[in-house]
């Protein structure tokens, strides 16, 4: 009997893989122009209370929240980049110009004839790179996008120079406690001078004999950083430094093109960003390990467990990103458990060691003392400008409840992309911080971070690789 041939294998079939949602033009623009908005917000009045501070407040806002709800808006299409990389430039130029007509910090030590001439040099050299990334090809943009980033450390490490010492007490914070910690001294039970002689920022109780009686009022990721900054650049601040430029290198390459490029100059350029750095806040931890779970979630999703655990444990108030993990991921079910708690265990692993040195006197320091914090009359807050009025303090819950009504409508109408969770991330902040009993220029410099990272993570265009067909299994 004649033997059968076996048939020959069919080859794979091209399946269709559903292509993830397409942001369009609109959520790129209005990220675009509300971190240009609250930028130049915060160089009215370094992130206080005024007016005209509102008005920008309230218009970042607005934006914020149509960039979550209008997202689906406009098509991308080459002409359309051409003209959003156009409002791009005239945002960088007009940051520029403040930049320019304005001190870049409030407590320099000013020495010699031409004291500002590295300031002005760095900033004309950074307009003639933006400049010349907007207009060039792709591979011209990746070797300047790194000329940007050495232009900013340059710029950061001249405001180091000659702001040594900033009368904040921030600054006295994280060098004391890098030293405590240098020492094998628990930085959550020392505590602090009193530098400003009174205990109105502090609450009622913290203060006594000119000591302020908590430790280090950060969670111990943040004091990690300080410390590199400190062994490697001899000032802690040059962690913030590094962070910020790391960040914007990480959003430059998460999606490419010029509006990624474009993004990254845009936080770079910020006109309060050197404010921010000679303050000492830890803002700019944050900003780096947000674009680096957003560039993760682009390029290396694998590594997205353990970078969002990081990011969750470098402040107090990041347990509002929780829920939204939902939009910066396409897992469910098992898989999504499986994210979180890698994530989880991320954030207790760099924590733990030094909560369970002394567990109360990191409650009282981390925890305990936000509860503590006054009410601030001088807040860029919407609470602080009802009280102004002549009208009694608000209760706190306010800004939970605005919170819980943001995310529920961030989740509802967000993209489940990556540029979806940093917008999301923007407008659900900026109302914690617009309902807030506490909000300066470190806070909102985070919005202004996220939405720059949304925009730089923005999808270029319809078809992308992940839109490409798959060969399903025989």
């Amino acid at each position: 009997m004649p033997s059968e041939k076996a048939p020959a294998p069919s080859p794979p079939v091209e399946v269709a893989l559903a292509p993830p949602p397409v942001e369009g033009w609109w959520l790129s623009a209005c990220c675009l122009v509300a971190a240009t908005v609250m930028g130049l917000t915060l160089q009215l009045t370094n992130g206080t209370l005024r007016s005209d501070a509102l008005v920008g407040l309230s218009v970042t806002l607005v934006l914020s929240a149509g960039a979550v709800w209008g997202w689906r808006l406009g098509r991308g299409t080459p002409r359309v980049e051409a003209v959003l990389a156009a409002l791009l430039g005239g945002a960088l130029l007009l940051q520029l110009r403040v930049m320019a007509l304005e001190h870049p910090g409030m407590y320099l030590n000013l020495n010699g004839p031409w004291p500002y001439a590295p300031f002005y040099w760095g900033l004309a050299a950074e307009a003639l790179v933006v400049g010349a990334m907007l207009a060039g090809s792709e591979r011209l943009r990746r070797v300047l996008v790194l000329v940007l980033l050495g232009l900013h450390l340059f710029l950061g490490a001249w405001m180091l120079r000659i702001s040594p010492s900033p009368y904040i007490d921030v600054f006295i914070f994280e060098s004391q406690a890098v030293e405590a910690l240098l020492k094998g001294t628990n930085p959550y039970a020392i505590t602090f001078p009193n530098i400003y002689g009174h205990g109105l920022f502090y609450g009622e109780g913290l203060t006594r004999d000119g000591r302020l009686l908590f430790g280090f009022p950060y969670p111990p990721l943040s004091l990690y950083f300080s410390v590199l900054g400190k062994v490697l650049g001899g000032d802690p601040r040059w962690a913030q430094l590094v962070a910020l430029t790391l960040a914007a290198g990480l959003m430059a390459f998460a999606r490419g093109g010029r509006l990624g490029v474009g993004a990254a100059a845009l936080l770079l350029m910020t006109p309060r960003g050197l404010f921010v750095l000679e303050q000492a806040w830890t803002e700019p931890f944050l900003i780096l390990l947000l674009a680096a779970s957003v560039f993760c979630a682009c390029r290396f999703p694998r590594a997205l467990p353990y970078v969002f655990g990081l990011l969750l444990a470098v402040k107090q108030y990041t347990v509002f990103m929780v829920p939204l993990v939902l939009l910066l991921t396409p897992l469910r079910g098992r898989a999504l458990w499986g994210l979180l708690w890698r994530a989880g265990a991320t954030g207790l692993g760099v924590s733990l060691p030094l909560v369970l040195a002394n567990p109360s006197a990191f409650i009282h320091s981390v925890v305990t003392l936000q509860l503590h914090q006054p009410f601030r009359m001088d807040s860029l807050s919407y609470l602080s400008w009802w009280v102004s009025q002549g009208h009694p303090q608000p209760p706190v819950w306010i800004a939970f409840a605005g919170v819980a009504v943001a995310l529920a409508l961030a989740l509802w109408r967000a993209p489940r992309t990556p540029a979806g969770f940093a917008a999301a991330l923007a407008f659900v902040y900026c109302v914690f911080f617009a309902l807030n009993k506490q909000a300066f220029s470190n806070y909102y410099y985070f919005v202004v971070g996220a939405l720059c990272v949304a925009l730089a993570a923005a999808s270029p265009s319809p078809a992308g690789p992940e839109g490409r067909s798959a060969p399903s299994s025989p």
